[in-house]
């Protein structure tokens, strides 16, 4: 079963794991029933991330959030204010959001300079005191 994991510079007792039911149960005001009222153009329905960084338990230190493909091919290292918007999408009108639709989980970021932070595949969220792995382009090459 597809999960998104958040791991890192978090408590013990925090939550770690999470599937797509998880995310469909979240509480109402952590949901985002229908993305395009956020973000015209989009569709879907999410959690946002920020609820469930929360929820993880973090540390004062995490300010950053490493933020990986399912593979491990692409990461964004963001500090953690900087995702104060961001939904975490799960599903469509079609269902679970399928790898075709950019799934299992995609991040999308609201109002973001930097485009490249909106990740498709999205499977790990690394919480830490400072920016990990980034595999963007440096910014002046960067047209995502």
């Amino acid at each position: 079963m597809d999960d998104l994991q958040i791991l890192g510079d978090v408590r013990p007792g925090g939550r770690q794991r999470w599937t797509h039911a998880d995310l469909d149960g979240a509480p109402t005001g952590a949901r985002v029933d229908d993305i395009s009222k956020v973000l015209p153009g989009r569709r879907g329905r999410g959690v946002l991330l920020r609820w469930l960084i929360e929820q993880s338990c973090p540390r004062e230190a995490a300010r950053w959030a490493c933020l990986e493909s399912a593979d491990g091919s692409f990461a964004a290292s963001l500090e953690v204010d900087d995702l104060e918007g961001a939904v975490v999408v799960h599903a469509d009108e079609q269902g679970p959001l399928g790898q075709d639709r950019g799934g299992p989980f995609r991040l999308l970021i609201p109002g973001a300079a930097d485009a490249c932070g909106n990740i498709k595949h999205l499977g790990r969220v690394t919480l830490g005191a400072a920016p990990e792995r980034d595999t963007r382009p440096p910014e002046s090459e960067r047209n995502c």
